[in-house]
């Protein structure tokens, strides 16, 4: 008995451990004010100064051109009808919209606000 029971607790700890946040995975980021900028390079015939870039967002890290941001938990927070991807490092936070199952948002009412577009899922 004492061994099913062990088994048990193993199993569940083994569970626990596969558990994420369901955001994993490979985003393509672009900004509206990117967008204005190469809008302006492109009338100069200069065509896309400044590119889109991609994001890997891990269990508990996001990676950026070579670059990983290492949080002590990353998870989803449900206020009020919206739902937002946080990402805590001791005390401090940083929230994403989550617009759907493939879409975050970062900065959503500044000129700065950056939409992410999951290419390539960890699951």
């Amino acid at each position: 008995m004492k061994l099913i029971k062990c088994f048990v607790v193993v199993g569940l700890c083994l569970s626990l451990l596969g558990c994420g946040h369901g955001f994993e995975g490979e985003y393509s980021a672009k900004s509206a004010s990117l967008d204005i900028v190469n809008g302006f390079a492109n009338a100069l015939g200069v065509n896309n100064v400044v590119g889109s870039q991609n994001i890997v967002i891990g269990a508990d890290y996001v990676e950026s051109e070579g670059k990983r941001e290492n949080y002590s938990k990353i998870f989803v927070r449900e206020s009020g009808s919206e739902k937002y991807l946080i990402f805590k490092s001791g005390e401090n936070e940083e929230a994403w919209k989550i617009v759907d199952d493939n879409t975050l948002v970062t900065g959503e009412n500044s000129i700065a606000s950056v939409t992410l577009k999951r290419i390539d899922s960890k699951k």
